[in-house]
């Protein structure tokens, strides 16, 4: 599944709606940003019952510190619904995967 970007305000009802997800907090000129955006695509490809999502922190700030999130780039993973791990800072892919498929 490919990044799907969350208009700000709605984060919370998406997540609501996600049985499984993860979501990318991100600033649009974050070069690690980017590269955690690249990494995603890749385990999306893999992994397409996982719902990504994406929110530019500039634009809704107050989400970040809603859900605890200080820096980016940032990941939320999302299981039935709920947030349930947060996790700051570049991973590779094969991180990723194990570090989703343990929580």
């Amino acid at each position: 599944m490919s990044l799907q970007t969350v208009a700000p305000g709605d984060l919370d009802a998406r997540i609501e709606q996600t049985a499984q997800g993860i979501v990318l907090f991100h600033k649009e000129l974050c070069p690690h940003c980017k590269n955690m955006e690249k990494v995603l695509a890749k385990f999306g490809a893999k992994n397409p019952d996982v719902e990504l999502l994406a929110v530019d922190s500039e634009a809704d700030p107050a989400v970040m510190e809603a859900y605890g999130v200080e820096r980016v780039p940032s990941l939320v993973i999302v299981r039935g619904g709920r947030a349930v791990y947060t996790r700051t800072g570049l991973m590779n892919p094969k991180e990723l995967t194990t570090l989703y498929h343990s929580v």
